[in-house]
């Protein structure tokens, strides 16, 4: 798997060293975990092994986001003031989903590799 998801990782145009390759396993351990908690299986059935795989994806680049260690050509993951008061004057800069900044459409792009409100149900077994 770790392959596959170095290869995913590739295809959105970033690469990861081999000093990732701990943090990765580890991730592939704990989603891997947590879709065979999800579903009561021993493995994880073969029409969720993408979903696993974009899961890792999403919580590799959200760890090294949150850690400061993403660094994509063209975007700045600074902090974006959202207010700005100068005297009795405020402006506040609003943003709607036709006119995302780079780092809320990189975000809303993680939120859907992390699959967060993926339902697991249609694999669920029952246990006793």
């Amino acid at each position: 798997m770790l392959l596959e998801i170095k290869k995913r990782l590739k295809s959105f145009g970033l690469s990861a060293t081999m000093e990732d390759d701990y943090v990765l396993t580890f991730i592939i351990e704990k989603v891997t975990n947590h879709i065979k908690t999800q579903t009561n299986l021993m493995n994880i059935p073969v029409p969720l092994h993408h979903i696993a795989i974009d899961m890792v994806v999403g919580e590799f680049l959200m760890m090294k986001k949150s850690m400061g260690q993403l660094t994509i050509d063209g975007i700045d993951f600074g902090l974006v003031a959202k207010t700005v008061q100068d005297g009795d004057t405020t402006t506040t800069f609003a943003i709607d989903k036709d006119n995302m900044t780079p780092e809320a459409s990189f975000n809303a792009f993680i939120n859907y590799l992390r699959h967060d409100t993926f339902n697991f149900i249609a694999y669920r077994v029952l246990t006793w």
